[in-house]
């Protein structure tokens, strides 16, 4: 009887066993499909809405299409500006408000540029010491979003420890609302960007309280708390799901801005390759938190460009490539 039953759980084992090598495979094979279905993004993007500015930001004797750095700087000359910094008198009024904007850029110049005109100017408005540093990887590398703003976080320190507040920026994304205060909440991650041009403003669905793309601000000590981004996500991937789920596993909320305060204006550019293993690297992410991130970075500082508008790094790391869709 015994034997019996040996036998009998030994059969469910395999059978368990053969089971769930299926269910890997179907999942391997299928798996952009499923997740999409679990409500990823459930907004088509309308890519018309991004090809006329609603606002103005210079001169009409400025050519947008065609504007370069050198007409940027005589335009915001009044500014002051050295090195990407805005700075503030050392005075009681103006002390912990040092905030370190951080683009991950490659080959889109039309959109750096307007993005530095409109940013420098919004910016200048609010009473915060502000720099802006870009993060670009060397031309045969495959572009990997999070790894460079961990880099930009680690060499923003390096430059100076006093930057209390680091605001992860898309260089296409423009704030439309002068109420957008570009600080850290003092508890939690703060996404910025809540309703966006090219999904219509939704904030239904996804874009209520899922979405934690575009912009976020980050304490130092909150980004040190989530050990970062993940490194892994090379190409065009959900690492900004991924960096949701370790904010949560983290603190008990993100805070987000009010709609029409986060409302932003995303400008028209090349569609990126999607990486394939994605949704595969996502099922893991939890696994990870503690192993992937800012412990686990591994990079080089190829050059350092100081200009009047910013300050890039030219980063190399180790690649991953893959065919790309």
């Amino acid at each position: 009887m015994r034997l019996r039953i040996r036998r009998l759980r030994f059969k469910n084992k395999i059978y368990f066993t053969i089971a769930a090598n299926f269910f890997l495979i179907f999942l391997v094979l299928y798996h952009e499909k499923i997740f999409n279905a679990f409500d990823f993004v459930n907004v088509a993007p309308n890519y018309e809405l991004c090809r006329q500015l609603p606002f103005k930001i210079a001169d009409k004797s400025l050519n947008l299409q065609k504007i370069t750095l050198e007409q940027i700087e005589n335009e915001l000359g009044f500014l002051s500006l050295q090195n990407g910094v805005k700075q503030l008198p050392d005075t009681e009024k103006f002390r912990n408000k040092k905030v370190a904007i951080i683009v991950p850029y490659r080959d889109r110049v039309k959109n750096l540029h307007i993005f530095l005109l409109y940013m420098h100017k919004f910016l200048s408005k609010q009473n915060i010491e502000y720099k802006i540093y870009l993060l670009e990887p060397l031309g045969h590398l495959t572009f990997n979003r999070a790894l460079l703003l961990n880099v930009g976080y680690l060499e923003v320190l390096k430059e100076d420890n006093k930057w209390d507040c680091f605001i992860f920026h898309d260089v296409d994304m423009l704030p439309e609302n002068g109420k957008n205060m570009y600080d850290c909440h003092p508890e939690f991650p703060k996404q910025m960007a809540v309703s966006i041009n090219t999904y219509a403003y939704s904030t239904e669905g996804y874009f209520k309280e899922k979405y934690f793309g575009g912009v976020n601000a980050f304490t130092k000590e909150q980004f040190r708390k989530i050990n970062g981004f993940s490194n892994l996500y090379y190409g065009w991937g959900i690492e900004d799901d991924d960096a949701r789920y370790r904010v949560l596993a983290n603190f008990p909320k993100i805070a987000r801005l009010n709609p029409e305060i986060g409302r932003y204006f995303a400008n028209c550019h090349e569609l990126q390759p999607k990486n394939p293993n994605r949704f595969l690297l996502y099922i893991s992410s939890s696994s990870r938190i503690r192993t992937d991130g800012l412990n686990s970075v591994h990079y080089k500082i190829i050059q350092i460009e100081k200009n009047t508008l910013f300050t890039r790094f030219y980063v190399k790391y180790s690649n991953e490539t893959f065919d790309l869709i």
